[in-house]
């Protein structure tokens, strides 16, 4: 992968780190391998639990390679706890008040808040219980947004289709419904031809998604993937920004679109008028998923995956 210009400060692969996160010698991953680790470990930084009571709720995370959704909260003492549960090749989430949506590969699922209550002696604001299970083929969720309208319809949840290069919505007879193509697509073929990974509301309207390259052929984007990544429009067509690396989950807030410039390890914002990428702060490692908490962007991290010809995104 020379010819992504990836900083990261996170170390090498050691023999331990392989056999820990599942993955053999060459670093390939197999569900034997991945069983055999057992489960990831926390380690929370000092003054995290103390920072979520003060923002007033959770943190949720999706582990794509363990397969696993992590719920961190803050006891009344002020101490951390964590919740786990597996849940397939969890990627893309999207919750409020009433509803969790977990996009996976091959699935996509919806829990709902079954209201506050006590479990085991511990007090939580809310019980997200699995309600309901949308089978989407091999859609390749990326990114998830849920109660969102699109070209005067409302949709309960639109989704990053990645493998079938569209913007998608579940559908109760079909494996998905295309809702939006980019214009270079010709063909809906289970190809990845593009790598749309991202989408973004903007005032309750779908507006923007993020590709890694222009490309109509089979994985034809990982031929340009250094500087072939763009923001598009989705409500006019218009490219906004190009040139990134692999670009992840744009993100509108404070009047700005937010975004990560995954291969250059930068978050920062689009100039709409030189329809550029505006770095803010360099990433420690290879970066896809943010959410903003007040003034803070929480960020997502991981190291490169050991075999580079199994990267995805």
């Amino acid at each position: 992968m020379s010819d992504l210009p990836i900083t990261s400060t996170l170390d090498a692969w050691t023999p331990n780190d392989l056999r820990r996160g599942g993955f053999d010698a060459d670093g390939v991953a197999t569900p034997a391998l991945r069983a055999a680790a057992g489960k990831p470990q926390l380690t929370p930084s000092p003054g995290l639990a103390a920072w979520l009571a003060e923002t007033g709720g959770s943190l949720a995370f999706s582990t794509y390679q363990t397969g696993r959704l992590f719920f961190l909260g803050s006891k009344p003492d002020n101490s951390l706890y964590a919740l786990e549960r597996q849940i397939g090749s969890a990627m893309g989430l999207a919750v409020d008040s009433k509803t969790l949506w977990v996009g996976g590969r091959d699935r996509i699922w919806r829990f709902s808040n079954t209201g506050a209550d006590q479990i085991r002696g511990q007090h939580y604001d809310a019980i997200y219980m699995p309600r309901k299970s949308y089978l989407v083929a091999q859609s390749n969720t990326h990114d998830v947004i849920a109660d969102v309208r699109f070209q005067g319809k409302h949709y309960d949840l639109l989704y990053a289709n990645t493998q079938f290069s569209c913007v998608a919505a579940p559908d109760e007879h079909y494996s998905f419904r295309p809702v939006w193509v980019p214009d270079f697509i010709s063909v809906l073929a289970p190809e990845d031809r593009c790598h749309l990974n991202g989408i973004c509301a903007r005032d309750g309207e779908l507006a923007y998604v993020t590709v890694c390259g222009r490309s109509d052929a089979p994985l034809g984007w990982k031929a340009g993937k250094s500087r072939g990544g763009l923001v598009i429009d989705v409500r006019s067509g218009v490219t906004v920004c190009e040139g990134l690396s692999m670009p992840h989950s744009p993100r509108w807030h404070a009047g700005k679109l937010w975004l990560i410039d995954s291969g250059g390890a930068q978050l920062g914002y689009v100039d709409f008028a030189s329809r550029s990428f505006v770095p803010v702060i360099m990433c420690q490692g290879f970066a896809r998923g943010i959410a903003f908490v007040g003034e803070f962007a929480v960020v997502s991290l991981a190291r490169l995956r050991p075999k580079s010809n199994g990267l995805i995104g």
